[in-house]
């Protein structure tokens, strides 16, 4: 049974490393964007000093692509990290679970081996008050008979 639950355990904690991983991916693509967004801006500048219309006008375009995109993957962003506070509930309540077993398994071993010690002593206090009896009475019959 702790066994099960430390598969448990694993199998969500790589769930949480997954749904990590896409939240970073997305943050990842957001910037990008956003990286985007600045180079239009740059590029928009650029086209107005040199009176390039038709630049400015694609500039500004792809600009607002960007923000769009960016837009867009701010809510997927939103959802995945959503799914990974999910994801972290479960993988912190699988681990108290099978700390729980652990500690039950624990308790269980300790218990049986005290119980082993009892009964080893029981057995080796009855081994010596039989001899001590067995002795008490080999000395009486030898009184007995003398």
């Amino acid at each position: 049974m702790a066994a099960l639950n430390e598969v448990v355990e694993r199998m969500h904690s790589v769930e949480l490393h997954r749904a990590m991983s896409v939240v970073r991916e997305a943050e990842q693509a957001i910037e990008a964007q956003r990286t985007i967004i600045r180079g239009m801006e740059f590029d928009q500048r650029e086209a107005l000093v040199m009176g390039d219309r038709m630049g400015w006008s694609f500039a500004d375009t792809q600009q607002e692509v960007a923000a769009w995109r960016a837009g867009r993957l701010e809510e997927i962003r939103l959802k995945r990290e959503e799914l990974s506070g999910v994801a972290r509930e479960r993988h912190a309540a699988s681990r108290l679970r099978s700390e729980q077993m652990n500690r039950v398994v624990e308790g269980v071993a300790a218990r049986t081996e005290m119980e082993e010690g009892r009964r080893f002593q029981a057995m080796t206090d009855d081994r010596f008050l039989s001899r001590k009896v067995w002795m008490e009475t080999r000395k009486e019959t030898r009184e007995d008979s003398r």
